[in-house]
């Protein structure tokens, strides 16, 4: 069985702590060391059948990147470089953090970004 990737974006680290805790509770026998997106290749994901993406919520439903004040890219830098690449056959789970008190309207709408792009 091929190992489950772990990709996230975070500029606190609240989102790499949690992409560490499913990587714990899954075991380092089944899952890869978690990996930060402005660190991956778009072949790093395609190594791995299944994967697991978490992505925080910045703002008003924006993914984590340079437009959103990060001080590294992330998601939305990485994501158009799938544009190209078939991810057919790829199992795929998100997983998001937000302010759900500050941004109810908003809260985890960045997920639909990652949803949308592994999806096409």
């Amino acid at each position: 069985m091929a190992k489950i990737g772990i990709f996230f974006g975070t500029d606190t680290g609240n989102t790499r702590r949690i992409a560490k805790d499913i990587q714990t509770l899954l075991g380092a026998g089944l899952a890869a060391k978690p990996v930060n997106i402005r660190t991956a290749s778009v072949e790093d994901l395609l190594q791995a059948d299944v994967l697991i993406l978490g992505t925080p919520t910045y703002g008003e439903g924006e993914l984590p990147g340079l437009a959103t004040g990060n001080a590294t890219e992330s998601w939305a830098e990485f994501l158009p470089k799938l544009a190209s690449h078939d991810l057919t056959g790829k199992t795929v789970a998100i997983y998001g953090l937000g302010n759900q008190k500050g941004y109810a309207d908003d809260f985890v709408s960045a997920m639909f970004y990652l949803y949308s792009a592994f999806k096409q």
